[in-house]
């Protein structure tokens, strides 16, 4: 039997359209054998792969105002814009509780992508553990600029999307001959040149491997996009995708268009269920 893969894309606060795919998925109890994630799609994979519907979209509703969560604040007197200890310690732990339990037993394989600033090659962490391995979902998070390096087992690590932004190659490689992905952008979009590579240059001057790759980014971004599309075509993989162009920032604290990209993205998975059903059953007896 062939494995099932999830190859979820990160995005910031477009991830939300994650949210209502993967909440559609968990409704109608459609789990694949592995997931992984960049950025916040390695966040979302998290309660997708513990089979808690709903999680991810209480935690965005209730805690996108607070301070601990995302704040100017936060980023001054901790380095981090995304409150470090509150989202990866606070939250799981205490206040909208991450089921360890269920995580552990469901047997799915759950990986983050990481950005190696010394090497500007991506690092494909398995989170086994995930009362350890949430470091990787913290560094796959890490946004540059916004966020503190992470240290994980002796690497210094960043958000997976400069290195990574879709890793499709990554899993099948590892063995997943087909594969959902969720993207956060529309059919059309195309990512453009970074307007902020002056500050960055100064800011990692240290890492110029991380700078080219930030400088390079969209050039692989972009040819990735393409394969994806020849790959669609040629049935290997089945993509959901924003039906309609996301007007959204990476940073997006509007409740209103926050909870309409999460809507679209439960929408959009109903109305393609039925044709994924049929893309996973075909090859999947």
């Amino acid at each position: 039997m062939s494995k099932l893969g999830l190859v979820l894309e990160g995005g910031g606060m477009r991830g939300v359209y994650t949210m209502g795919v993967l909440d559609y998925f968990m409704e109608h109890n459609l789990y694949t054998d592995g997931v992984i994630g960049v950025s916040a799609g390695a966040c979302h994979a998290c309660s997708y792969a513990s089979k808690q519907q709903g999680r991810a979209w209480r935690i965005n509703e209730r805690f996108l105002n607070d301070k601990r969560y995302m704040s100017m604040q936060s980023l001054i007197k901790t380095g981090d814009l995304f409150g470090a200890d509150f989202i990866y310690n606070v939250i799981p732990n205490e206040l909208e509780v991450f089921d360890y339990d269920t995580f552990h037993k469901s047997g799915m394989k759950l990986y983050a992508v990481c950005t190696d600033v010394e090497s500007g090659k991506a690092v494909y962490a398995p989170c086994m553990d995930m009362k350890k391995d949430i470091a990787y979902v913290r560094a796959s998070a890490s946004l540059p600029l916004l966020s503190k390096i992470v240290e994980v087992n002796g690497k210094k690590l960043l958000d997976g999307g400069v290195a990574d932004s879709i890793p499709i190659q990554y899993f099948q490689n590892l063995g997943y001959e087909k594969n959902i992905i969720v993207l956060t952008q529309a059919k059309e979009y195309r990512k453009g040149k970074n307007n902020l590579m002056p500050i960055i240059k100064r800011t990692y001057r240290k890492y110029p491997e991380f700078v080219k790759a930030m400088q390079e980014r969209h050039i692989h971004y972009n040819r990735t996009l393409d394969e994806i599309n020849l790959m669609e075509k040629e049935g290997s993989v089945f993509v959901i995708r924003p039906s309609q162009p996301v007007e959204i920032g990476r940073l997006e604290k509007n409740m209103h268009a926050l909870r309409a990209l999460y809507e679209q993205g439960y929408q959009d998975a109903a109305n393609h269920y039925e044709a994924l059903l049929q893309f996973i059953n075909n090859e999947r007896p």
